[in-house]
């Protein structure tokens, strides 16, 4: 059975010939990054147009069998690494909300506003992506899309007069639901946001116990917090007068306006209770227990603009010094949903795709998410687990002709990706970062076309083998 296959064994799918056919469609968008979805499925294209637009399927239940085989994931990375972690083998869930710009497709029906410039049109994504606690994507454990009000133009009009069930931030709450359906009580998740998460309301909803909030803060916040300057009269006050537990030190990527650089960050801890805001849909609700842990770049080298400063709050219990730094790095892990939907819209070219209703682009999102889980699944694999056997990221004949093409034996995950990525111009030097996700696609495309090459002139040599 190939990858394909087990991402759609379980879907809800009304005719086993449209399972095939999904699974072919899976690999071969995947063995074809970035191409059209004509010119990666040929004649396949009729048929899989064909599911986009029936009325017998939903793209929940397209979906299904991923988030099945995601499930099961989760379930075999607790079991075998859970006596390594602590205090539970986590899985970490990161979420995010991404838009879908279909502006030059004028043909398309029932696409909303993405912005606030009303020319912009498409529809937006939220989408939870399952991973290990080291970051290896697990699968896609949610997804929803939706189009905004075609009347609406500005989506922070009003908010503070809506009730949250009525705002777009429920969604967060939304997904919280979402996996909360699908994941079983033996397997414990920690749920990672960003700042725009930071809503009372989502902290104080009710949640089942296996499952824990980590999100970036952005509200000062009313608190109740004892033994502190009575000038602290929010968490962000309060925070900076916290003790210190720990130092951690972090590298800072470089970018255009800024070095490379080791930033030194000091941690500090602390439990508090976060009170309702005045503003808020109930402003006498209970307060919520939180540990509260800032990681600070407090005494920054001259010259930097941007000191790194994170406060983060977490719905775990007992959060000591050891638990908070790994905190640190499961947040940070956050990055991977923007990675994913790097690969979804440049590497697969899901924007791109031509469809002619919403409907059928939301159905289409749940191939493409597949397709965009399985490249990123193995650009992290490779990084995590690099001695694992080359057979779980190419096939015989893949190995066969990476080897041919490179003059090396090809034994690991990670001698396959090296492989894959130098035919796609990586150069391999000590002072290299390992090969991206970009790298490998257009290294996975190159290869698949050397293996329709390999295998028409084998069978020119030898035209009594079956291609």
């Amino acid at each position: 059975m190939g990858w394909s296959d087990v991402e759609w064994a379980g879907a809800d799918i009304w005719d086993e010939r449209c399972r095939k056919t999904l699974s072919r469609a899976s690999e071969r968008l995947a063995d074809q990054s970035g191409v059209s979805l004509s010119s990666a499925l040929g004649s396949t294209r009729k048929a899989i147009s064909g599911i986009f637009h029936s009325r017998k399927v939903t793209d929940k239940q397209l979906l299904s069998g991923h988030i099945e085989a995601t499930v099961t994931r989760c379930r075999e990375y607790g079991e075998e690494h859970s006596p390594h972690f602590r205090p539970h083998p986590f899985v970490l869930i990161a979420s995010d909300t991404t838009t879908a710009d279909f502006t030059t497709h004028k043909a398309v029906a029932d696409l909303g506003p993405v912005s606030n410039k009303k020319h912009q049109r498409g529809f937006l994504a939220h989408s939870a992506l399952a991973m290990t606690p080291t970051g290896v994507p697990l699968g896609v454990i949610y997804q929803n899309s939706w189009a905004r009000d075609s009347e609406q133009t500005n989506i922070a009009k009003d908010r503070r007069k809506r009730l949250y069930p009525d705002k777009e931030s429920y969604k967060w709450l939304e997904a919280l639901r979402g996996v909360e359906a699908v994941l079983p009580p033996d397997i414990p998740a920690l749920l990672i946001q960003d700042r725009e998460a930071d809503i009372f309301e989502f902290f104080s909803a009710p949640r089942q116990s296996h499952i824990h909030l980590l999100i970036r803060a952005t509200q000062p916040r009313r608190i109740e917090v004892s033994g502190l300057d009575s000038q602290a009269k929010t968490l962000l006050d309060a925070i900076a007068q916290a003790p210190v537990v720990a130092g951690k030190t972090v590298a800072v990527h470089g970018r255009p306006d800024r070095e490379a650089r080791d930033a030194a960050l000091t941690v500090r801890l602390m439990p508090m209770r976060i009170r309702a805001p005045l503003n808020g849909d109930d402003p006498k609700a209970p307060s919520v227990p939180v540990f509260v842990v800032r990681a600070c770049e407090e005494n920054p080298a001259p010259g930097v603009k941007e000191p790194v400063s994170w406060v983060l709050l977490t719905t775990l219990p007992d959060v000591d010094a050891s638990l908070a730094l790994q905190l640190i790095d499961y947040y940070a892990l956050r990055w991977r949903i923007e990675r994913f939907h790097f690969v979804l819209k440049s590497g697969c070219g899901y924007e791109k795709l031509q469809c002619d209703t919403l409907e059928a682009l939301q159905k289409a999102l749940c191939l493409y998410s597949i397709v965009a889980w399985h490249l990123l699944w193995m650009t992290y694999l490779v990084r995590e687990e690099p001695d694992a056997p080359a057979e779980r990221v190419i096939s015989e004949t893949e190995k066969k002709v990476l080897e041919l093409s490179t003059g090396k034996e090809i034994h690991t995950a990670r001698d396959a990706m090296m492989a894959v990525a130098k035919i796609a111009g990586f150069v391999s030097v000590p002072s290299a970062p390992l090969p991206g996700v970009k790298t490998l696609w257009i290294g996975w495309t190159k290869l698949q076309d050397m293996v329709t090459g390999f295998l028409i002139a084998t069978q020119a040599l030898n035209p009594k083998s079956v291609l």
